[in-house]
């Protein structure tokens, strides 16, 4: 075989013996959260009947804890993606661990391009993408007004959204709080809603409406107190 020919097949091997390994890597870590969340936190999954049987499709949930991108990762069937504050992947240990399964940077106030493409790659690879439409933590669990990434991400690669419910997550790891406390956590899935792929300029209005959309849909699945606080 000539020379032209044997690098691109040992790039290739390569780039699949590294895959394999992120997946096994991959498993590992979320078998070990699975357990530690099972004991401590009596985990509850409900409605997985709901996850489709392949990607592409987002993960939509709302966001009340530090512990909820893990607690939601572990309870699919499927890898998952996810954003997190460019911070966090800062630091020299967790960050490292957060990459390795799958974790990417995302500068929260301001249009992060790097985010959205990395975003984007992910769906049009067949994969599934967790995100939280709210877009920062709730102070007091309850379900804020959603911001327009989830719906943009969606309109744009057209994935169908899998609502999610992290119920009771608010009690456990709140905002602010420096240890966690036993207190029992349900994630609960909805059924797919089914998002129209759309080229060109997105407007305002219909950005709102399918956040608006998608943030209901989270929100029928939480407990009252859990809900927003209607004026």
């Amino acid at each position: 075989m000539s020379k032209d020919f044997a690098v691109p097949h040992s790039a290739g091997l390569g780039r699949w013996l590294a895959g394999r390994v992120a997946d096994v890597w991959y498993l590992c870590v979320k078998t070990a959260l699975w357990a530690i969340c099972k004991v401590l936190f009596r985990l509850r999954i409900e409605g997985r009947g709901h996850e489709p049987a392949r990607g592409p499709f987002i993960v939509a949930a709302n966001h009340a804890s530090a512990i909820d991108p893990p607690i939601v990762g572990m309870s699919l069937k499927h890898k998952a993606a996810y954003m997190a504050k460019h911070e966090l992947l800062r630091a020299p240990v967790l960050g490292a661990l957060l990459r390795s399964i799958g974790v990417f940077p995302v500068r929260r106030g301001e249009p992060d391009r790097k985010a959205i493409r990395r975003s984007l790659e992910v769906l049009e690879s067949g994969g599934v993408l967790v995100m939280f439409p709210e877009g920062t933590r709730s102070l007091d669990g309850r379900l804020r007004a959603p911001e327009p990434g989830a719906a943009m991400i969606a309109l744009r690669t057209g994935a169908a959204v899998m609502p999610v419910a992290v119920i009771n997550s608010q009690r456990i790891l709140p905002k602010g709080a420096r240890r966690p406390k036993m207190q029992r956590v349900t994630v609960r899935m909805g059924p797919l809603i089914a998002v129209p792929k759309i080229e060109g300029r997105l407007d305002h209005e219909t950005l709102e409406g399918w956040g608006t959309r998608i943030i209901e849909a989270i929100e029928k699945l939480l407990p009252a107190d859990q809900r927003r606080i209607r004026q």
